[in-house]
């Protein structure tokens, strides 16, 4: 017997595994290092988020960088090598943005002492 209306409702209606939604990952927050620390609450605010950013990116690093080590067949390793080198980059990258809010804030703290 056919599926009735009902039945095919229940399917569509059903929740379907999905991606991690974006912003649950933005209320993701870590620690940060004192050192990085800016004292301006928003500017720590970010500087929390980025944290969280940064510490998966490095987890996802060490895993495809694992993965070039027991890659089978060339395909794989290419793969692999290529999500390592992606992973790498954006902790850098991250590094980077992180130093940003206190080189702004000491900027603006010389420009104002001039």
């Amino acid at each position: 017997m056919p599926p009735t209306k009902q039945d095919c409702l229940r399917v569509v209606k059903k929740e379907s595994p999905q991606a991690p939604d974006v912003t649950l990952a933005l209320l993701d927050v870590a620690a940060v290092k004192a050192t990085e620390l800016t004292g301006h609450p928003g500017w720590d605010r970010f500087l929390e988020q980025l944290q969280a950013m940064l510490d998966q990116a490095e987890k996802e690093a060490a895993v495809w960088t694992e993965h070039t080590i027991n890659a089978h067949g060339t395909d794989d390793l290419r793969y692999a090598q290529r999500s390592a080198t992606a992973y790498k980059v954006q902790v850098e990258l991250l590094r980077r943005i992180m130093n940003l809010p206190g080189l702004i804030l000491k900027e603006h703290h010389a420009a104002q002492s001039r």
